[in-house]
């Protein structure tokens, strides 16, 4: 029990470990993007720095901003900005938004699927008016994931599942020896492993303690056979007379054991208890009720 709960924990460790990874490198790409973004427009400034914007685009900026009587963005997609970008995969996705500096400036697109780079300012000398630039590319969440290195968070997962297939072929192949090792009677048999009686599908069986300690007598005594006193005196050393709490066990026992083998107890004449295997008669008898 304890190496499976070993093999659980070391499976979910590698997993969440995975998740992790994975994680790790959704947000290191996303701001590798960023990065790309800012230095693009850094360049694209620098080389367009005397005519970044036409007067005739401000004056018709300005002419749908009082239009609207609220704030007016404009989305650009430069030519240059988009052959600055280091990451060629960006390019056909990307644009310049701009707005202007004053009390109702640039916050950023709210809009899922976009990534910005950083705000920057740009003054024209013609017109007197500042400017706030930010840097976008359209891009989904599976996008961004393609973009990213996964090798850690795959590498993990992949280790994950060779655990997880190698703690079964462990389980199977003990599960395999220890049914061997144990002697099969009945459709049922008792796991040192585990300290419990099993069935042929290798589920425990439902046990209370005594009803427990009782059939293991049964199963380890000769011929499967004990006398009264011998199971009253193990089990209940301090009492004159068990008689009826054994008549009592055996009473709630019959049902578990018939119930999930083809073992039944047998007394005789209530000087004995006896485990043993169920008449081919009383087995048809079984699947007759169980039919109705």
């Amino acid at each position: 029990m304890n190496g499976r709960f070993l093999s659980a924990g070391v499976f979910m460790a590698l997993m969440l470990s995975s998740l992790l990874a994975g994680h790790h490198g959704y947000c290191c790409a996303k701001e590798a993007i960023a990065a790309d973004l800012n230095q693009a427009l850094v360049r694209t400034l620098e080389e367009k720095r005397d005519n970044f914007v036409s007067q005739d685009t401000i004056r018709a900026y300005r002419c749908l901003r009082e239009t609207a009587k609220g704030k007016v963005l404009f989305a650009v997609a430069d030519e240059r900005f988009c052959r600055n970008l280091i990451d060629g995969r960006l390019r056909k996705k990307a644009f310049i938004a701009f707005d202007a500096a004053d009390g109702h400036c640039l916050n950023g697109m709210q809009e899922a699927g976009v990534i910005a780079g950083d705000t920057m300012l740009v003054s024209d000398k013609a017109t007197g008016d500042t400017l706030a630039v930010k840097g976008y590319v359209r891009l989904s969440a599976a996008s961004v994931f393609s973009l990213s290195d996964q090798r850690l968070s795959f590498a993990l997962a992949l280790s994950a599942l060779a655990w997880l297939l190698c703690s079964w072929v462990v389980l199977h192949r003990r599960r395999a020896e220890v049914l061997a090792d144990s002697a099969v009677y009945g459709g049922i048999y008792y796991s040192s492993e585990d300290c419990c009686f099993r069935d042929a599908c290798h589920m425990p069986v439902r046990l209370t303690p005594m009803q427990q300690r009782l059939l293991l007598m049964l199963w380890e005594a000769p011929s499967h056979s004990l006398a009264k006193e011998e199971i009253s005196a193990a089990l209940w050393p301090k009492k004159e007379d068990a008689s009826d709490t054994l008549y009592t066990l055996v009473k709630r026992l019959k049902p578990v054991i018939e119930g999930c083998s083809d073992l039944r107890i047998v007394a005789y004449g209530g000087r004995s208890y006896s485990l043993e295997i169920k008449q081919l008669s009383d087995c048809q008898e079984n699947v007759r009720k169980m039919s109705v």
